[in-house]
């Protein structure tokens, strides 16, 4: 491949040529082949120093290649404190909240209590949520309650395979148990208490005996609720979502003379507290 070099001492060899030619009447040949030279000299400088820049804006663009690298790796590590720094606070003005709301709804005494039931409510988790096509997140946080809400449920059959001539409103028989978490059913007289104020969910499922029918319903101290009737070896199901002051009672009833239904598990009647209503209105959180 041919370099410019060479192009170049071509050309002035060229005009060398043809100058020494046009000054060979003048004698002046020696001073013509010193100028070249010396313009060849001068344009191999200028190519070397050309080059020694070159390669130095090459290490210039390197380094700072480099510290914008650099730079761009201490914004991350920034940013990645800054989100750490970001949920520490979070939770610790999640935990002020709670704290705020015991003091204000609750005694000395139920502190203790209430600040486990904090740590085991895990305030401050990270939910996922659906939003069309979009997740989004947000910090999941509870409300904040000056007691602790408890726990009741059950869960109750008839040991009795059939159970014949049941009187007008008579309470249904439900007396083998399988759950009774806070004892709040009573199996000898198949009646749930309400231990507190709240949301109750109840459920009944009869099964009719041969060639009879049934109609029951839920009683709540003294009000009906929820009617559903029984044909013969078939089911018929009811479920009752209902507020309830502690204290009042619910239980299955029969409402026609002389029905009857067929137990051990093939009828049942079982209920739960969906939540407590707090005694206060002063309710922390959202």
């Amino acid at each position: 491949m041919i370099t410019v070099r060479q192009i170049v001492c071509v050309y002035f060899f060229t005009l060398i040529f043809q100058q020494v030619q046009s000054a060979a009447a003048t004698d002046n040949v020696g001073e013509l082949l010193d100028a070249l030279l010396n313009r060849i000299e001068a344009l191999e400088v200028s190519d070397a120093a050309n080059k020694a820049k070159i390669a130095e804006m090459e290490m210039e663009f390197k380094l700072r290649q480099s510290e914008s690298e650099r730079e761009i790796f201490v914004l991350k590590e920034k940013i990645k404190k800054m989100e750490s720094d970001f949920k520490h606070t979070e939770t610790m003005m999640l935990k002020r909240i709670y704290e705020q709301g015991l003091t204000t709804n609750s005694d000395n005494s139920g502190d203790a209590t209430d600040r486990e039931l904090y740590e085991k409510d895990n305030i401050g988790q990270t939910l996922m949520i659906k939003d069309g096509q979009h997740d989004k997140r947000r910090s999941s946080i509870r409300k904040v309650r000056g007691v602790p809400e408890m726990e009741s449920a059950f869960y109750a059959t008839h040991a009795v395979h059939q159970n014949h001539n049941l009187g007008a409103n008579q309470i249904v028989p439900f007396q083998l148990l399988v759950t009774n978490v806070g004892n709040a059913y009573n199996n000898n007289t198949s009646v749930f208490t309400a231990p507190v104020d709240g949301t109750y969910v109840f459920h009944a499922t009869v099964m009719g005996i041969d060639a009879s029918h049934m109609r029951a319903y839920f009683d709540v101290d003294g009000t009906k609720y929820s009617v559903f009737y029984v044909t013969s070896l078939d089911q018929s199901s009811q479920m009752l979502v209902i507020n309830l002051n502690a204290g009042q009672a619910v239980s299955v009833r029969n409402d026609y003379i002389n029905d009857g239904y067929i137990g051990t598990h093939h009828s049942s009647f079982s209920g739960f507290l969906l939540y407590q209503h707090s005694s206060t209105n002063n309710i922390v959180g959202k």
